[in-house]
Parts: structure tokens; C-alpha cells; sequence
């Protein structure tokens, strides 16, 4: 798949610049249209018995909430003329119970979506909300980037997170544009066994052999954890092959087993330094 219609989905102007600048710089390695969907989170409904009163404190609470995002849709629109690569800026809406599904209607009509990894700091659910919206329902998928995130390259040198499951399989079928126009591409397993069922008899070999057919420049790296997280082992050896990307499956286990106990996607997307590809 070529990337020629990259869609940035974001909710604030600072915290969302990291975002805004990923999606011009790979509109401009792609010669891709760029896009920025400022989505606007609305308060839900105030619980209450009488239906007036809820009726007038909502309606007093969405006009507060449009007024404010008023002045933070000026900063957005200030942020991308700034940019040297043009951004076309649309706006919607949303109650905050439904963000990512509104997220994934939007994302469905580009070939990536762009979004900003959660922080301790900001809007930390509903960032996370936004991304399982856009990764279970959109159909495409998400670029995960830092808030922090300021690399002057995007793809030049790639990690597969690569577990033959079917979600890192879609990952690297969606990632094919970028993973081609790599200088370099490692794939990386994380306690892997052969198994028929699985890795086969040599973990990540024939998904490497797969890519360079593809053209792809690949070496394989087989990583013991160590009593580390997964997430932590494959970010230490992102940070060896001074890799700039990570290209993952997300949400191999179900949705609410990651949030109650772990799992490699919840930490990744917590906790990565470098922008993540990610398809479920």
C-alpha cells in the first residue's frame, strides 16, 4: 500500500505538535496529501433525576466547550500555517464517550492516521479512547508518536515487532510503503520458539526472506527478554539498531485483559520513545 493521504487526528494544538509535524514530514517523503481532523471532545450527558436541570447543565456545558475550543482550534490553525508542508484542517465533534469511534470514521478515509501517544500529563484516557477507537473500528492504520517526539527522519530505519500473529502480519502489510523505502529493517522476536504454528523452525526467518522479496534491506534479531517486559526488550533493541520507527501488531490479547493486567500494547503505547505503526 503507498501512503498518499496521511490524516493527523488531534485535540490540542501543543499537545498534539509532535503529531502534526510527523504528518508533514512523511507527506513530504511520500509526496502524500496531509490532513488534520480537529476533534473536538464534548462533555457526555451530567447524571441527574430531573430531566431539566440535566437538559439546561449540559446545554450550558457543550456551549463552554465549544467556546473554548474556539481558541484552540485558532492555535491549530496557527500551528499548521507555520509548518513548511501544507495541512488541509478539518473540524467534528464528539461526546467523549464516543471520541474514537468518531476518530475511526474519520481515519477510514486515508491511508494512515496519525495520533498522539498518551502522556501522564495529557488527557491521558481520552487519548488512549482515540487510539483503541481508531485501531479496533477505522480499518486502517494508527501512527502512534511521542508527545516529546522531535526525529528529522520517519522510516529510515525500521523494527518488526514480529511475533507471526495475525496482528503483527497486518502491521507489516501496512506498513509495506514505509518498510520498502528503508535503509534498513530488523526484525526483532522477543522469547520466540519454533513452532509450526508460529515462528516455524527458525523464528523470524521466513517473514525476512517474505521481506526482502519485497525489496526490504532485512536482518533478524532474536532477543531473550531477560525478565524484562516485552515492550522494554524491544525498545532496548530499537534503541541498538538506532531504529527511528517500530512497526507492531496491537491488541493480540482482548482489550479489557490488557487494561486490567498488562500486555505489550498498553505499555507500548504508555511508554515508547519512538513512533509506532500499529495494526490490529
Amino acid at each position: 500500500m503507498s501512503l498518499k493521504d496521511i490524516l493527523a487526528i488531534v485535540l490540542d494544538a501543543e499537545g498534539d505538535a509532535a503529531a502534526l509535524r510527523a504528518t508533514g514530514l512523511l507527506a513530504q517523503q511520500h509526496n502524500a496529501h496531509a490532513g488534520c481532523v480537529f476533534l473536538l471532545a464534548l462533555p457526555d450527558e451530567p447524571l441527574a433525576y430531573e430531566p431539566t436541570v440535566v437538559a439546561g447543565v449540559w446545554a450550558e456545558l457543550l456551549n463552554r466547550a465549544r467556546q473554548d475550543a474556539a481558541g484552540e482550534l485558532g492555535k491549530v490553525e496557527a500551528a499548521l500555517k507555520a509548518m513548511a508542508q501544507p495541512i488541509e484542517l478539518r473540524r467534528a465533534e464528539a461526546l467523549g464517550r464516543d471520541l474514537g469511534r468518531v476518530g475511526a470514521v474519520h481515519a477510514r478515509y486515508g491511508d494512515l492516521a496519525v495520533l498522539t501517544r498518551p502522556s501522564a500529563a495529557d488527557r491521558r484516557e481520552l487519548r488512549h479512547d482515540l487510539i483503541e477507537g481508531v485501531l479496533f473500528h477505522a480499518g486502517r492504520p494508527a501512527l502512534i508518536v511521542p508527545p516529546d517526539w522531535d526525529g528529522a527522519a520517519l522510516g529510515k530505519r525500521v523494527v518488526v515487532a514480529w511475533d507471526a500473529s495475525r496482528e503483527a502480519t497486518r502491521a507489516l502489510g501496512d506498513a509495506a510503503a514505509l518498510i520498502g523505502a528503508a535503509e534498513a529493517v530488523t526484525v526483532v522476536t522477543v522469547d520466540a520458539r519454533p513452532k509450526a504454528f508460529g515462528h516455524g523452525d527458525q523464528p523470524g526467518a521466513n517473514i525476512a526472506a517474505h521481506l526482502s522479496r519485497r525489496g526490504a534491506k532485512v536482518e533478524v534479531c532474536n532477543i531473550a527478554a531477560g525478565g524484562r517486559s516485552l515492550a522494554d526488550a524491544l525498545m532496548a533493541q530499537a534503541a541498538a539498531a538506532q531504529a527511528d520507527l517500530v512497526v507492531m501488531g496491537g491488541y493480540g490479547h482482548a482489550r479489557i485483559q490488557e487494561f486490567l493486567f498488562g500486555g505489550a500494547t498498553r505499555e507500548a503505547l504508555d511508554t515508547s520513545p519512538l513512533p509506532i505503526l500499529m495494526s490490529r
